[in-house]
């Protein structure tokens, strides 16, 4: 489990045929370019890391730590601490790793904090307030959460030595923003780096079932490098097919398979060259902080997608894409790095890859062996040598033959310039863009969508359902005038979404664009007066396409405020169909319901709620 933030700044796509001769630049040669960029800019470093990772171990008020915690765990950080540096090294960026805090005797130092409620009290979804807890412990310390990075053990685990069961409830993952990260893992007697090799005795746990000793320690060990890397500031990535034979990636689902190796029983795990690529720039890694609190900038990015494939080792592979550009940044750029993501998962099973700008700021990024995927999204982040990333969103799809058909993310560069004036909620710009769309050859509905995203900074009143003349038989509510409408973060919109520092565009997505629809963040309500005029209520609803990793929903329909229609539980690229009589209905109700998991990120969309007659 793991938070992360997102943060996706809309991208302009401009003229771009310059780029037709970029070669893309091997990965054997990437990591020497990137470390010259980011020590330009942070040299000269200081004598010692000014960063380090924090480790706090949280027991409940009816506890005592778990025993032999601080030497198991100084040996399984010891190890963490390898896998990372051998990763950079493999990659070409040379020994680095993230420095702990030791004593003068060598030893880990460890904040140990001590619960206000016994351990029945604390639950996985609890990590806010085991934070509350242990702050005023790092704050003595004089260590800020906001900061540094910080890893918290906990041990709110159940281990029955006589049956061999094993459960936990501790809190698990692992979250970051710019200037530092944290994340949650649970201890337990039995986690200890010399079991990595045992294939006795047989033990049970709750969520993954019956395993060796062994197993479970490459599953919770690995865990812990997992959510770590979360707070170092990675996501989610798989491995590429060319990068299978090194094993499974960390951030894919390498947890599973942590110094499985040592036991004979596979290849292990790996930090893929994305991840890496990411690392060389935070303050952990590179031994310096300088701006680490700067926001980035680009003060240019032109993006391009195309299935022209220049690396002879591709050419004649399946499902190749290749996304090329420029881009220049302040702080500077070291590194782009672009993730795949085919399935919705949240990156798990997401390749990568990775280039480093020019002197110029050009670069090309190519792959292959791409899995069918009606609505894949890639996402392209931007290194900045203080440690900061931007990011931009680009669309794909490749059907089951292994052809990539880029039609939707031409449906976004065409409607690029109307989105960016309805963004900054400039009208003139935004009629002029929307103008330049309906003479172009974009498709019909492509120009729809820019005629309701420019219509939405119109003031005009519209009418409700009731007021709706007879000849009129098709309305979508995001046309129409609800009686009331009230959301649970930001405001209620029609035909496009509201902006927040993670959704900078406004266009109205949950996989793909939608034309109308209605933004009904959980928990929220619309009401509309029908009239009792109209005959059925079609559509779809789902989360917006940033937040479906992590929000989960319920839809609800009411007519007359009676129940008509209840969703699954909606979460990830899932939708709600439905279709309702709504004959002689006066009041209708659209609902969106938070799940037991709380409201966060729970952006709910009516999509093309269509009322007919």
């Amino acid at each position: 489990m793991h938070r992360i933030q997102v943060v996706l700044i809309f991208c302009w796509l401009g003229c771009l045929s310059v780029f037709a001769e970029i070669i893309p630049v091997p990965e054997s040669e990437q990591a020497a370019r990137a470390l010259a960029i980011v020590d330009a800019w942070q040299n000269p470093r200081p004598a010692m890391p000014p960063k380090k990772l924090h480790v706090v171990y949280f027991t409940p008020a009816d506890r005592d730590p778990a025993a032999g915690y601080e030497q198991r765990l100084t040996a399984i950080m010891n190890d963490i601490q390898s896998f990372y540096r051998d990763g950079m090294m493999r990659n070409g960026f040379g020994p680095r790793t993230f420095p702990l805090v030791k004593d003068a005797q060598g030893n880990l130092v460890i904040h140990l904090v001590k619960g206000r409620e016994p351990a029945q009290d604390y639950r996985k979804p609890d990590g806010d307030k085991v934070v509350d807890e242990c702050r005023p412990v790092l704050q003595a310390a004089g260590i800020s959460f906001d900061d540094e990075t910080i890893l918290i053990f906990c041990n709110l685990a159940d281990w029955d030595e006589k049956a061999h069961v094993f459960s936990h409830h501790s809190p698990y993952y692992g979250m970051w923003n710019q200037t530092g990260g944290l994340c949650f893992v649970v201890d337990a007697v039995i986690q200890n780096i010399d079991d990595l090799t045992k294939n006795e005795p047989q033990l049970n746990d709750d969520e993954y079932g019956n395993m060796t000793l062994g197993k479970f320690n490459t599953i919770f060990i690995g865990g812990i490098a997992h959510e770590l890397g979360h707070a170092l500031a990675l996501p989610h990535c798989g491995e590429r097919w060319d990068e299978k034979a090194l094993g499974t990636s960390l951030m894919g689902v390498g947890n599973h398979t942590y110094r499985e190796e040592r036991r004979g029983q596979g290849k292990g795990t790996f930090l893929t060259m994305g991840s890496a690529m990411r690392l060389a720039g935070r303050p952990l890694f590179c031994g310096a902080d300088k701006g680490f609190k700067t926001e980035p900038v680009l003060q240019e990015c032109d993006l391009l997608l195309t299935t022209n494939l220049t690396r002879p080792d591709l050419k004649n592979r399946r499902a190749a894409l290749r996304v090329e550009g420029v881009v220049r940044g302040t702080p500077p750029v070291y590194g782009v790095i672009a993730y795949f993501n085919s399935r919705g998962d949240d990156g798990y099973f997401s390749p990568s890859a990775t280039s480093v700008p020019d002197a110029s700021g050009h670069f090309a990024i190519e792959v292959s062996d791409l899995e069918p995927c009606e609505h894949g999204e890639l996402r392209v982040q931007f290194c900045h040598a203080n440690g900061a990333a931007s990011e931009r969103q680009l669309t794909f799809r490749v059907d089951d033959a292994g052809r990539v058909d880029l039609s939707e993310w031409q449906m976004r560069r065409d409607l690029a310039p109307v989105a960016e004036a309805v963004a900054a909620n400039e009208k003139a710009t935004a009629d002029k863009a929307l103008q330049s769309l309906e003479a172009s050859d974009a498709t019909e509905f492509t120009k729809t969508v820019g005629r309701n995203l420019v219509a939405t900074l119109d003031q005009t009143r519209k009418p409700s359902p009731a007021e709706v003349e007879d000849s009129v038989t098709h309305l979508s509510l995001g046309d129409a005038r609800p009686e009331s409408a009230k959301v649970g973060w930001l405001q209620p919109m029609a035909n496009r979404v509201p902006l927040d520092p993670g959704v900078r565009s406004p266009i109205l997505e949950s996989g793909r664009i939608y034309a109308t629809g209605l933004f009904a963040h959980a928990p929220s309500s619309y009401v509309f007066d029908l009239g009792g005029k109209w005959k059925e209520f079609a559509g779809q609803a789902g989360l917006h396409t940033l937040q479906q990793p992590y929000g989960s929903v319920v839809f609800v329909i009411k007519a007359d405020d009676k129940e008509v229609f209840r969703s699954n539980e909606i979460r990830q690229r899932t939708h709600a169909n439905f279709q309702v009589n709504v004959q002689g209905v006066r009041k209708l109700e659209l609902i969106v319901e938070p799940t037991a998991d709380g409201n966060h990120n729970d952006w709910g969309l009516w999509l093309d709620p269509i009322i007919s007659r």
